[in-house]
């Protein structure tokens, strides 16, 4: 047992998940240009973005700077500078036929996407533990339907012996669209949960389960999440009482 709870926390850090009318609206012209999220407590964060068209160029906060890079339409590197730490991230895409199969990071990791033919995604994460030596952390399978992201699943490789760790997510939407949608070539980076889907997640459940030998815990925690839109059906406020990234209460306003 003694990696459970390491095994709780990894299973919650990599689930990042940015998670976040009555009629669809699938409108590729509209970004948002700013974002401001405060806290219960009313601390705020800015965050502006810059565009070339529907390409986004960078986005930049007193944190952060994310510098976008695209090839043929496609987002192929991503570059997250820390402004505290003064280090940069570097994060490599890699397409075939018009969809993910790689991603690659300087931070010795790479996940390999496969494409399935009744349109789930396989992945499998790999990093780096020696030169020339890869040992596969986790692998799963993303589902599909009307263009969003609806469960992930996640076993873990690396455990103890007679250990069984595995993690699912599930995601309920409405029917308004995602501004993260707007922005060319962003549906298809596969590493961003949820912020890849057409429309806005609403409501989170994620549960894990640990078998130890003749042990099982299984834990279950749900997110909810509400919204205000504008006259073109997309979001101008979000509201969280808390998230997979987020234990505390957030507000985000999205400005066009």
């Amino acid at each position: 047992m003694k990696n459970i709870t390491k095994i709780f926390f990894l299973i919650f850090t990599i689930t990042l998940v940015l998670s976040s009318c009555a009629n669809d609206v699938d409108d590729k012209g509209k970004v948002f240009v700013k974002i401001i999220e405060s806290t219960e407590n009313n601390i705020s964060e800015t965050s502006v973005f810059k565009y070339n068209g529907n390409h986004i160029v960078s986005a930049e906060n007193s944190k952060q700077k994310i510098d976008y890079t695209y090839k043929e339409g496609f987002i192929t590197k991503i570059l997250i500078f820390d402004k505290e730490n003064e280090t940069t991230v570097v994060l490599e895409y890699k397409y075939s036929k018009g969809k993910l199969v790689q991603l690659t990071s300087s931070e010795d990791y790479k996940i390999y996407y496969t494409h399935n033919t009744d349109g789930t995604v396989s992945f499998e994460k790999f990093k780096r533990i020696s030169e020339g030596e890869d040992e596969r952390v986790y692998h799963g399978v993303l589902y599909f339907k009307k263009k969003n992201l609806i469960k992930k699943e996640i076993s873990f490789d690396i455990v103890d012996e007679d250990q069984v760790i595995t993690s699912k997510i599930e995601f309920s939407y409405d029917t308004y669209n995602n501004p993260y949608n707007s922005i060319l070539g962003y549906e298809k980076l596969l590493d961003k949960g949820a912020a890849v889907s057409k429309n806005n997640v609403m409501m989170t459940v994620a549960e894990t389960t640990v078998v130890d030998g003749d042990q099982t815990i299984s834990s279950a925690k749900m997110y909810t999440t509400s919204y205000k839109y504008d006259s073109d059906n997309y979001p101008i406020e979000q509201v969280s009482e808390a998230s997979l990234n987020n234990p505390n209460y957030s507000k985000i306003q999205y400005l066009y």
